[in-house]
């Protein structure tokens, strides 16, 4: 029995099924793939940096940048720093100064290294330098000290309430913060700016658009479709423009043509509105909506169809409430930024909350990429249809061996070691008594209820012994179960609204509905039931049923 020895853990504790067959069979784990080694949220950069500071804070500033559009990835920082460069050298100085200080005082403030390292907490900084730097262009800023002093203030300012309104507003509303710091300090400041007599910080009045229009011109509609996207980082240059597109889609194709789709919606409102066409072609009715788009078109919610649409009409709200907030603010003379964009996504939020909840967000710990996200949701889509069909066979007495029938044999080779090793009296079928035994010289003893329950669930054919095909289909169910586990779980985990552990009928007809499958039947729940003995389904059992139904 060494090669039981061998598949056991020291914990003193009994190990559930999934846990102990784990130990039986390894498997290799599935993730998606990009095309190109650079594209992604490329976390292997962060795990080759950990020991190496300095390079590991400029990875963390990098990706700070690139989260300003939801762009997780380093190289992605890069390009949208030459991309403002290019537009103007005074601005990419501040974005620079902006994201550091702002990275700079998460790590001073010892804030949750992993968010730190992934940009979380330098993305305001990042916007505080963007803004300001474009602002104080248009006045005495060019070069000029003083703006870069504020700038820095206004960054470390942002990490801090990042901190907090994060912290606050994930507990209380159950919300993402994204930039709200961002805006909070820019308003304050350019308040002080306007309304406080002062020689030292002068914003100035805005450039006026270059070539004025008063006609709809289609070529000019569409490189507006692309400036608005650059307009994110309050670049308005098509070189530049064309940059943060290839940036974002560096770390995400599906990010980049989503965000391409909200500008449209944005433009597109903006025209039927009869706004001045010169706003649109400059890309300052697209970039709130490319926003709101990306984030629950990919990253806050997995792209489908589903989130796709709603995605949309968010993008359009986001669009309308700018309209509506420029007629207030404009006369003020400050700018919209980005409000419309937090406005029109949290209504979205809570829309989504309340009304749909067959969208499943996405686990805050676990954003990465769409493309990451697309391909959980497809892997959760694989499973729950596979556990119909098996629970719809179930209910029918059927036992499918679908994949030991499908396994080559080299594999059934493997399968029939493992079996023999624990068939004792080589009588070619495993008794309760062998089983026992087995879990026995694990040094992990089963109670009688779960012993009971893996060797019943095990017998498909209730003869009282479990056969080699049995034992086989049931090893590979478990392999292609763990294969996939990361993705599964953490798409499944939000679904537990109340944190409990326990599963609903409720909270499982969410996850049927999520992959489009129909609700459970009280036919099914009653089977179901039986099945679990009466008691509460938990996710673990809910790993269990998913082996062997």
């Amino acid at each position: 029995m060494s090669e039981a020895s061998s598949i056991t853990d020291i914990d003193s504790r009994p190990l559930p099924l999934h846990e102990l067959l784990s130990r039986l069979l390894e498997s290799e784990k599935v993730s998606h793939r990009h095309p190109l080694p650079i594209m992604g949220t490329l976390q292997e950069v962060n795990t080759s940096l950990e020991r190496r500071p300095l390079l590991d804070f400029i990875n963390a500033s990098l990706r700070g940048i690139g989260q300003v559009a939801f762009a997780n990835n380093p190289i992605s920082g890069l390009l949208i720093i030459l991309a403002v460069f290019i537009q103007s050298p005074w601005v990419a100085l501040m974005l620079i100064v902006g994201v550091v200080v702002a990275t700079l005082t998460a790590y001073w403030m010892h804030l949750d290294n992993p968010s730190v390292r992934n940009g979380i907490f330098g993305f305001n900084g990042a916007l505080v330098g963007l803004a300001f730097g474009t602002f104080s262009s248009w006045g005495n800023g060019n070069m000029n000290l003083l703006w870069l002093l504020v700038v820095a203030i206004a960054a470390a300012l942002s990490t801090v309430l990042m901190q907090y309104i994060g912290l606050w507003m994930a507990v209380n509303l159950k919300l993402p913060a994204m930039g709200v710091p961002f805006q909070i300090v820019a308003l304050l400041i350019l308040a002080i700016a306007l309304y406080v007599p002062q020689p030292f910080l002068q914003l100035g009045a805005p450039p006026p658009f270059p070539n004025p229009a008063d006609s709809l011109d289609g070529m000019r509609i569409f490189s507006a479709l692309f400036i608005g996207v650059a307009q994110v980082f309050f670049t308005g240059a098509m070189v530049s423009a064309i940059l943060i597109i290839i940036a974002l889609a560096l770390c995400s194709p599906m990010g980049a043509l989503v965000a391409v789709l909200g500008c449209a919606i944005g433009l597109l409102t903006g025209i039927l509105l009869g706004v001045d066409l010169n706003v649109l072609y400059a890309g300052l009715w697209g970039y709130n909506s490319t926003l709101t788009a990306i984030a629950i078109g990919g990253i806050f919610y997995t792209p489908n169809l589903r989130s796709i649409l709603v995605a949309s009409a968010g993008a359009l709200l986001t669009a309308l409430i700018g309209w509506l907030l420029s007629l207030v603010m404009t006369p003020l003379g400050l700018p919209i930024l980005a409000i419309p964009f937090h406005l029109g996504t949290y209504a979205c939020f809570l829309v989504l909350q309340r009304s749909l909840s067959s969208l499943v967000p996405v686990a805050p710990y676990s954003i990465a990429s769409p493309e990451e996200h697309r391909f959980r949701y497809l892997t959760a889509k694989d499973v729950i249809s596979a556990f119909r069909n098996q629970l719809r066979g179930a209910m029918q007495g059927q036992h499918h061996k679908v994949f030991f029938d499908q396994a080559p044999q080299e594999l059934k080779g493997d399968l029939r070691y493992i079996f023999d090793a624990i068939d004792q009296d080589d009588s070619g079928t495993l008794s309760l008594q062998e089983l026992r035994y087995h879990f026995q010289q694990a040094k992990h003893p089963l109670s009688d209820d779960e012993l009971n329950f893996a060797f019943a669930s095990m017998d498909f054919d209730n003869s009282g012994e479990i056969d080699f095909e049995e034992f086989g289909e049931l090893l590979l169910r478990h392999r292609r179960l763990m294969s996939r586990l990361d993705q599964f779980s953490n798409y499944f985990i939000p679904i537990d609204a109340n944190e409990d552990g326990i599963l609903t009928p409720q909270e499982m007809n969410v996850v049927l509905a999520s992959v489009d499958e129909p609700p459970l039947s009280q036919d099914e729940l009653a089977f179901l039931r039986q099945k679990i003995g009466g008691k509460d389904l938990t996710w673990e059992g809910f790993l269990e049923l998913l082996l062997v139904i």
